[in-house]
């Protein structure tokens, strides 16, 4: 286990303004209690603790980078009066004889004295040192065997050392002494020996198991020849199609989706593309996530819901990435950021002979992906960092693949609209509504906030996740595709027609099931202006002239009384063409252009007649059914969640986050209810088996995932 002291050393040595932090947390012993009996703690980092990964590596550092004498700092008075041992990170290393190395050894063996000169002698100092050898390659006294390799990089406690054999043999012997006498140890069963055929391997490396150079992984990427990446590449999108399968398997759909979009596909191969770039086929994972969302949602996607479905979610998709449309970038970013860190992953000696970027082949075949070639920006901003070397600070992945991105939403865009107008099914004034109301969709998906019910929060209330039946729902209405086979008679108000796209179960106002959905969302935003003591009142009389006009919530803030009407608008409403309108144009039109029309004005001739008008505040609550909120209903609901974050002790940021996935939740649930009770969506009973039990399930619109309203198990 790695000494504490070592660890209080370095970090005097790196990072002095965390000392007195090491000093409190690692300058004495602390005990464990396990029962009745009590462990002390002596060494290494806790469990636990923060700083514990970066404590680590800065003693580690001083492990592989030796620090010369210039580089000690003083010791402060802090730790000069504790009970912390002397450095034993530059302690001179002790071998089994019990007598301490000569200054200047080299893997062990003493340097050979240099004998007196006789007068008139040639100083042996002055001859040229052997090509290739330490002293030809600059290295400082001790550090001579370190400076013979060609690579040394550590990532923690994962490093990779490349060199000659002999000079790696030497440099191996080196480090595991100042390794042992920090009280660390090399697991030799863990490491790996790529050489060439037919290489003597030295004594020092004797014991660790080989494997040819074009074999050689790195921190989990294939370094070798190509054929053998190309079979890495392969069995890594097995493991991932694997990974899928089972996480499709669950019961638990909403649970299995923010699996597959934070633990799955894209995320778990996105390493890998960075090394291997898209020389390589991805395309195997995107067909995999494709299917792990069919068989978690019930749900197949054609070509245009799958490309909606790969943007990110700020953009009105899902964020389930293409890996073969992101691999060329992610392995272009990935390069410039190596070429800006080459001099610190190779030495000096070998820094002038390092591959150029024009002279690496997977570099170019990325730069060359007919994936980019329609996307001209991107290539330009590429050639820019190429003449300037400036990867965006190493952000040059993200501004890429947000223009791609970008540009690809707006190609799809066109492609439906142009779609549509070549199917033949609707002309002249049908079909420019549709096409409006096909960029609202996507428009009021993309709004801020908008999609925070999309993938459940793992420490919000367990009821903050929708039932198998209300995500396939929630997903069919922001993909844009049918929620039933046919039209039938809505069950809520007898009369109209439950049309495939839900769009009269939006618009139905009755059953009671809407007043519900504006009930819940009332209550959530009264709950946290409750918590951050703002004392709200919820639909109680509080104009002087009236007791008629009673608000949703009202309260003080700042001597002000801000009075709250929180109203749903469907954005798609055929009766009001202009709101689709509104909502192509920007997200949250739809609700800015309702807030300005209906709800403003309801309270403005009353708010005139009150003693103090400028006393008063009348705010506008309106989100869409597609989760956009308008501007002023974000402003007054982020100043409600910092005031509630004062009060608990936690971010603003934080709050907010907390706040709207609770509203954004009840705008979804909501609409999935409304549809499914409309009789657009009928669920038939069926039974989907899992683990110990079975569910009560519905069966929704195709045939896929069987799940239930409730998607609980019941025993058999």
């Amino acid at each position: 286990m790695l000494r504490r002291e070592a660890i209080i050393r370095s970090v005097n040595r790196h990072a002095p303004q965390l000392l007195g932090y090491a000093l409190a947390a690692y300058e004495k012993h602390s005990a464990l209690v396990v029962g009745d009996r009590e462990i002390s703690s002596e060494c290494g980092v806790q469990q636990g603790d923060p700083l514990g990964p970066l404590l680590f590596s800065l003693a580690l550092h001083d492990v592989v980078v030796p620090p010369s004498p210039e580089e000690q700092p003083p010791v402060p008075a802090a730790l000069a009066s504790s009970q912390v041992p002397a450095d034993s990170a530059s302690a001179t290393p002790v071998r089994d004889s019990g007598q301490p190395e000569p200054a200047g050894a080299i893997g062990g063996q003493p340097t050979p004295p240099v004998p007196a000169q006789a007068p008139g002698s040639e100083d042996p100092a002055a001859s040229p040192p052997p090509a290739g050898s330490s002293a030809a390659r600059g290295a400082p006294d001790g550090a001579l065997s370190q400076a013979e390799l060609d690579l040394l990089t550590f990532f923690l406690d994962d490093g990779a050392a490349g060199g000659e054999l002999d000079s790696l043999g030497r440099w191996l012997r080196d480090f595991e002494d100042r390794a042992t006498a920090v009280g660390l140890r090399l697991n030799r069963g863990k490491c790996r020996l790529s050489v060439a055929p037919g290489a003597t391997i030295p004594e020092a490396l004797q014991g660790i198991e080989t494997c040819p150079l074009d074999e050689i992984q790195h921190l989990g990427v294939p370094c070798g020849s190509p054929e053998k990446m190309r079979v890495f590449v392969e069995e890594a999108a097995k493991g991932a199609e694997r990974k899928m399968r089972m996480i499709a398997s669950l019961p638990d759909a909403h649970v299995a989706l923010t699996l597959l979009k934070f633990c799955a596909g894209f995320v778990s191969v996105v390493h890998l593309m960075r090394a291997v770039g898209a020389v390589f086929d991805f395309a195997g994972i995107d067909q995999a996530t494709q299917s792990c969302l069919a068989t978690i949602t019930g749900i197949e996607t054609d070509a245009s819901a799958w490309a909606l479905a790969s943007l990110p979610v700020r953009l009105g998709g899902l964020g389930l990435h293409s890996c073969a449309d992101t691999a060329a970038i992610a392995h272009i970013a990935a390069t410039f950021d190596g070429e800006a860190c080459l001099s610190s992953l190779v030495t000096p000696y070998v820094l002038p002979h390092a591959m150029l970027l024009n002279e690496d082949d997977t570099f170019l075949a990325s730069l060359e992906d007919p994936r980019l070639a329609p996307f001209d920006s991107v290539l330009e901003k590429i050639q820019d960092v190429l003449q300037a070397r400036d990867n965006y600070g190493g952000r040059g992945q993200k501004v890429w693949s947000t223009t791609v991105h970008g540009e690809r939403r707006k190609a799809l865009l066109d492609s439906m609209t142009e779609e549509l107008g070549r199917s033949g099914q609707l002309q002249g004034p049908a079909l420019a509504l549709k096409q409006v109301q096909i960029r609202a969709r996507i428009q009021s998906c993309s709004g801020q906030h908008a999609s925070a019910w999309l993938y459940g929060n793992a420490e919000a209330d367990p009821r903050l996740w929708l039932s198998p039946a209300e995500l396939a729902v929630a997903i069919r209405l922001r993909l844009g595709l049918p929620i039933a086979p046919m039209p039938s008679i809505c069950r809520l108000c007898g009369t109209g027609s439950a049309d495939v796209d839900g769009v009269h179960a939006r618009s139905c106002f009755s059953g009671g099931r809407r007043t519900r959905m504006h009930n819940a969302l009332r209550d959530v935003i009264a709950d946290f202006a409750r918590r951050g003591l703002l004392a709200p009142a919820v639909e109680r009389p509080v104009f002087s002239n009236t007791e008629r006009k009673r608000p949703d919530i009202s309260y003080v803030r700042d001597g002000t009384t801000v009075v709250l009407d929180v109203a749903v608008t469907f954005p798609l409403q055929p009766s009001n063409p202009q709101y689709a309108k509104r909502a192509a144009e920007k997200p949250g039109g739809a609700a800015t252009a309702y807030a300005t029309a209906v709800k403003e004005g309801k309270y403005r001739g009353i708010i005139d007649n009150e003693p103090n008008p400028r006393e008063w505040l009348a705010v506008p609550l309106v989100v869409d059914t597609f989760g956009a909120w308008c501007p002023g209903a974000l402003t007054e609901l982020r100043q409600i969640a910092r005031k509630s974050a004062l009060r608990e002790d936690r971010t603003a940021s934080a709050a907010c986050q907390d706040f709207f996935h609770q509203l954004s939740f009840q705008v979804a649930q909501g609409v999935a209810r409304i549809v499914i009770a409309s009789g657009g969506a009928r669920p038939d009973e069926a039974v989907h088996p899992v683990a110990g039990g079975s569910v009560t399930a519905s069966r929704v619109f195709l045939p896929g995932r069987t799940c239930s309203l409730a998607g609980q198990p019941r025993s058999q």
